[in-house]
């Protein structure tokens, strides 16, 4: 299997991995035009490490992160700010509750902990389903670490749900990572920041 970094030309495999390893979800919800514009600009940033995992010319799964958390969605927004704003109108006309949620979900955090971002992020993680539970995840994950500590990152964190999630949570686990603190995401979803020392 090659790690390797992720191209324009990856986009639409990308975007057909996230939607069916996250059906239900709330950036799956905003649909395929949507994440398509959301990886490209993951993968066109200098902020950023997305990779994906292919054999023999077919991607099995990906990953997309950033190298410095605090600040980085403002940043993301503003260096394609004329083609977010067309999406927000759309939005607004036609789910609008989808559009409130997505800015108040901008920064994810708690409230009560004391959380200066000082990491990179792991956003996204996904692989096809037939090849689940064969490490592939785990290659992305650690290729991506690799990487930004080669780049000086010393820290990585991610976020996932607090309910129904042991084998994720359990994954995160093996890969080093350890909770944080546990958060509350508009509109009421419990999550866990977990977090890495590479």
């Amino acid at each position: 299997m090659n790690i390797r970094r992720a191209t324009l030309n990856d986009v639409d495999t990308i975007v057909k991995i996230h939607c069916d390893a996250f059906k239900g979800f709330f950036l799956t919800s905003l649909g395929s035009q949507f994440l398509k514009f959301y990886y490209s600009c993951f993968i066109k940033s200098s902020e950023t490490v997305t990779m994906v995992a292919e054999e023999d010319g077919v991607i099995y799964g990906f990953s997309a992160s950033t190298k410095a958390c605090k600040g980085f969605n403002n940043r993301l927004i503003k260096s394609n700010l004329f083609a977010f704003a067309i999406l927000s109108l759309k939005m607004l006309f036609t789910t609008p509750k989808s559009l409130l949620r997505l800015v108040k979900n901008l920064t994810k955090k708690g409230d009560s902990v004391d959380d200066e971002e000082d990491y990179a992020e792991l956003y996204s993680i996904a692989v096809s389903k037939a090849t689940q539970g064969k490490g592939v995840g785990k290659l992305l994950l650690a290729e991506s670490e690799r990487i930004m500590k080669s780049e000086g990152v010393q820290r990585v964190s991610l976020t996932t749900d607090f309910y129904n999630n042991e084998k994720t949570v359990g994954f995160y686990n093996s890969m080093g990572y350890e909770t944080f603190y546990e958060f509350v995401t508009y509109p009421n979803r419990k999550m866990y920041r977990l977090i890495k020392t590479l």
